[in-house]
């Protein structure tokens, strides 16, 4: 019924008159007295819809902008900076440098290379043989440990069941140079098929992958064909030069390759690799002595 009451819109001590139909737009502190002016439009005092028409604007704003972000970065915080930069250091590289599929072609001058990539292949062949203790094996071609080297994967693509050994000869803040020795196998369907081929192509790969990232040529020191346990086989010795600014007193590597026909009807031919730091006589001999006790069982 018609009367003063509490200002329903929540004013304390404040009274609004209902004529049974609209509220009046004054309020009074005493609900005595004449009824003030009502009208339609008259009613408690409430949150403009402006108010909920711009939030709702600045939402939507802020709902586009998240989609952009995340359509532009991905998964990946914007606040996180850059990708990490894979570590491809002297010795020890997190990721190959390159990854070709071609067949290796041998250089027209194998006693001298420049210090520039050759495409070499990535290949798809697996294995993994049993290693038995103090021994690197890959099939059938095995070689002696090194007493007190470590043991490592090393990145090189072009192999595959590689077993390696790595000695630490020097530290930066970033990079690791070693010395390595190890078996591998190498696929004939990646055109690795006679010895003598594939030894210069091996070590055109290795001398110019991603192993040896400040790589500028290389000297070749011994290229004949030998036999291990009766097996055909054929070695290159290379001095391979670098300049590297992390390791300024080492002027790179004296790296072994030998490449050995197993027999039979393999498809694949096997792998000695080997490498130490030039003028490094200590570890020459470790190595050499390793390189003696290679051999093909079975």
């Amino acid at each position: 019924m018609p009367g003063w009451y509490p200002d329903p819109g929540g004013a304390k001590g404040r009274f609004r008159f209902w004529d049974g139909h609209n509220w009046s737009s004054d309020t009074s502190s005493v609900p005595t007295g004449d009824a003030p002016h009502t009208g339609p439009h008259d009613g408690p005092a409430r949150k403009s819809d402006k108010g909920w028409i711009i939030a709702l604007a600045i939402l939507l704003a802020v709902t586009l902008v998240a989609v952009v972000v995340f359509i532009v970065v991905g998964t990946r915080s914007p606040f996180s900076g850059p990708m990490a930069t894979p570590d491809n250091n002297s010795s020890t590289p997190t990721v190959p440098e390159w990854n070709e599929t071609s067949t290796p072609t041998p250089s027209p001058s194998a006693s001298n290379s420049g210090g520039s990539l050759v495409a070499c292949p990535d290949t798809l062949a697996t294995g993994n043989t049993p290693q038995i203790a103090g021994k690197l094996t890959a099939d059938t071609l095995q070689v002696n440990q090194i007493n007190g080297w470590g043991s490592e994967d090393m990145a090189l693509n072009f192999t595959y069941d590689g077993h390696w050994q790595n000695k630490v000869i020097a530290q930066s803040f970033l990079s690791v140079w070693e010395s390595n020795i190890g078996v591998a196998l190498l696929s004939n369907a990646d055109g690795f098929t006679d010895p003598q081929t594939s030894a210069e192509q091996i070590m055109e790969c290795f001398a110019s992958s991603g192993y040896y990232i400040n790589f500028t040529g290389r000297t070749n020191q011994v290229n004949q064909a030998m036999t291990v346990a009766g097996h055909p086989a054929w070695r290159i010795e290379s001095q391979i030069h670098v300049n590297d600014p992390d390791f300024p007193q080492v002027q790179g590597d004296v790296a072994d390759v030998i490449v050995v026909n197993l027999g039979g009807s393999k498809d694949h031919l096997g792998l000695f690799l080997s490498c130490y730091t030039i003028g490094d006589a200590a570890t020459q001999q470790q190595v050499l002595n390793a390189m003696s006790t290679l051999t093909v069982t079975g």
